[in-house]
């Protein structure tokens, strides 16, 4: 019998995904010592190997939970004829990997590299944001710069990457209804919200209601839903130089928004508002060096 971190190492999984597909998919049962301990049999972990090599090729593991025993067994016999295995790749040949995916416009290659590079489901959605899709993020923007991906590349990749943040956002709010409100929104003339949406991503599982409101969205209409839905914070990513006219304008709005109110609280994010963060924080309004710098005082509790 084998104790779950050696049955999970066996099997190329992490104990929280084991728990996970035991939990929800009852894909194996494993017996409880007198400790209450789980402890694995040798086909339990023969179960597990064959499920992590299916899940490698793609199938859902809700699926694979459905199939018969003796398949899920004959998977695991590639996995332990050491046949490759992306998931156990450094992290940063599985980046390279991705990329040349996106270079290729290969769209399922790339959900399936960014699902094993996420802990096939198994990591939180801010572990996601932060070592995932983050880092892929920057690497795609790096890259077209230096003319190393097309332009179209360049948006089919950030294209996928904000539907994963898109995602991640949208399963983190579901839990978040009637907690302290954030507004979340880049100003007019701002068009990259990846990390505004990093933030987003943060601030809800920081225990805010995040209302997103996306690229492009004028101040005044920000402070206008700020005011409709009761927010007590508002954040803007701001990744370009600003110009004088509507550096003023924000610092005005912003701060009265601030100031009309109790305990209320402004924060920029991004290239362009570290740019004016000396102003800014002249104005009262925080500036952050990084998309997922969430200050959790704000937040409600867990």
């Amino acid at each position: 019998m084998h104790r779950i971190q050696s049955a999970a190492k066996q099997a190329g999984v992490s104990p929280q995904l084991l728990r996970a597909w035991e939990r929800r998919y009852g894909l194996v049962e494993p017996k409880r010592t007198n400790s209450r301990y789980r402890v694995y049999s040798d086909d339990d972990v023969e179960i597990l190997k064959g499920a992590k090599t299916l899940v490698d090729d793609g199938i859902r593991i809700a699926e694979i939970a459905r199939l018969p025993r003796d398949q899920i067994r004959q998977a695991a016999m590639r996995l332990s004829k050491g046949a490759p295995d992306a998931g156990s790749l450094p992290s940063q040949a599985l980046l390279e990997s991705v990329i040349d995916a996106i270079a290729a416009l290969d769209g399922e290659k790339v959900e399936k590299l960014l699902f094993r590079m996420s802990g096939m489901g198994a990591l939180p959605a801010r572990e996601i944001c932060e070592r995932v899709l983050l880092p892929l993020l920057r690497e795609i923007g790096d890259r077209w710069e230096k003319k190393r991906l097309s332009v179209a590349a360049e948006h089919f990749g950030s294209a996928i990457v904000r539907g994963r943040l898109q995602s991640l956002l949208s399963s983190e709010s579901r839990r978040r209804y009637n907690a302290t409100k954030v507004v979340c929104a880049c100003p007019e003339g701002e068009l990259h919200e990846g990390g505004l949406l990093a933030f987003a991503v943060h601030a809800a599982g920081a225990g805010f209601e995040v209302i997103y409101l996306g690229a492009g969205t004028p101040v005044d209409e920000i402070l206008s839903t700020a005011e409709a839905v009761q927010a007590r914070a508002v954040a803007l990513s701001i990744t370009r130089p600003l110009s004088r006219t509507l550096r003023t304008k924000l610092m005005s709005r912003l701060s009265s928004w601030k100031a009309a109110g109790r305990d209320r609280r402004v924060l920029l994010g991004g290239p362009g508002a570290a740019r004016e963060q000396e102003r800014f924080r002249t104005a009262g309004l925080l500036v952050s060096e990084q998309a997922t710098d969430v200050p959790l005082e704000w937040g409600d509790p867990e």
